[in-house]
């Protein structure tokens, strides 16, 4: 039997034996209370039913199985390298706190579990670079293979559920490093957002080790151009840094239609302005030709978003002082203003 742990708030809220616990999301309680669960802890943890059979790991501070109707909004909150959900769950509620909207947003925090963490055996998991880039499940888990990023893409079907989230009325969807590397190619490539037609959707990428461009072109002096090292650097302009040799999930559209979704789409490039040490940075040659440090490459690929591609909807947020900080990042004056407008 797969335990599950829901807290002592929904316990109270729901009618004695009405709660399941056959390992899918859908058993947890039809109404949650008012008080949200706040803390990357047991008691906060649940499973959401990804595929029929197959479960992601995640914190939420209310059901996203039993609905809420009080909730307006969502932030689905992607971890860094260190798969670390717990800790950037606990950090965004407090952004949430302060904010003053802990009421009345549902946070969830997925898991991009990896064979290092002991998963279940019907818990898919990735590689340590393939979750931020779309990949496909490992073939060695539980089958068929899915994509990291169709995993989110069931999350928001779920949010989109009026008949459990009647008032929502937006949805976050917010990483820090290597989760900010994953929110900037997801919002290029996903194609749930697009059907949600009443429900608008903000990605905000902040301080990740490299961005999705949509050309072959890289600095060069006051501009943009091919780079004369491409020769030397075949992979720069491949998938996750460009559109070239794209994945399963990506290369479900074309790559117009790609460059269509990251120019019109709500991105937030969100960067600590003293984000500029070394410390698990990419340094492969694709990487370098976008710069040599994270703030200093956020700020090329906004001057490259602006310049080849005009009218886009990308917007700059800095954070003056922070370093490669989520918790920094999240809570500061300017994170919780593009996370809770």
């Amino acid at each position: 039997m797969v335990k599950c742990h829901w807290p002592a708030r929904l316990l109270l809220a729901t009618t004695i034996g009405t709660l399941g616990c056959s390992g899918s999301d859908t058993t947890a309680p039809a109404v949650s209370t008012r008080q949200p669960c706040r803390l990357g802890v047991a008691s906060c943890a649940s499973r959401i039913e990804i595929m029929p059979g197959r479960f992601l790991k995640s914190y939420q501070s209310f059901s996203l199985a039993g609905g809420d109707s009080a909730v307006t909004q969502a932030v689905i909150v992607v971890h860094g390298a260190d798969r670390n959900a717990n800790d950037y769950f606990s950090s965004m509620n407090d952004a949430a706190t302060l904010a003053g909207r802990s009421s009345s947003t549902i946070v969830i925090a997925p898991q991009f579990q990896t064979t290092d963490d002991a998963p279940a055996a019907d818990e898919p998991t990735w590689t340590s670079s393939g979750w931020r880039a779309g990949d496909l499940s490992s073939s060695t888990g539980p089958l068929p293979r899915i994509s990291s990023y169709a995993a989110i893409d069931t999350i928001l079907a779920r949010l989109s559920n009026r008949a459990k989230f009647s008032r929502l009325a937006r949805i976050v969807v917010v990483g820090h490093s290597a989760g900010g590397q994953l929110l900037h190619r997801y919002a290029a490539t996903n194609r749930t957002a697009s059907t949600l037609t009443d429900i608008p959707v903000r990605y905000i990428a902040a301080n990740p080790s490299t961005w999705l461009y949509l050309g072959p072109e890289r600095a060069a002096g006051s501009g943009f151009a091919i780079p004369a090292s491409a020769a030397s650097c075949a992979d720069y302009d491949e998938w996750h840094y460009g559109l070239q040799s794209r994945n399963t999930y990506a290369n479900a559209l074309s790559a117009s239609l790609v460059k269509q979704n990251l120019v019109s789409r709500d991105v937030i490039v969100m960067l600590g302005t003293a984000d500029t040490l070394t410390a698990d940075l990419d340094v492969s040659c694709g990487a370098d030709l976008q710069g040599a440090r994270r703030y200093q490459r956020g700020l090329t690929l906004m001057n490259y978003m602006n310049a080849l591609n005009p009218g886009n909807g990308h917007r700059l947020v800095t954070v003056a002082g922070v370093g490669h900080s989520n918790r920094a990042m999240f809570t500061s004056v300017d994170g919780r203003r593009a996370i809770f407008p």
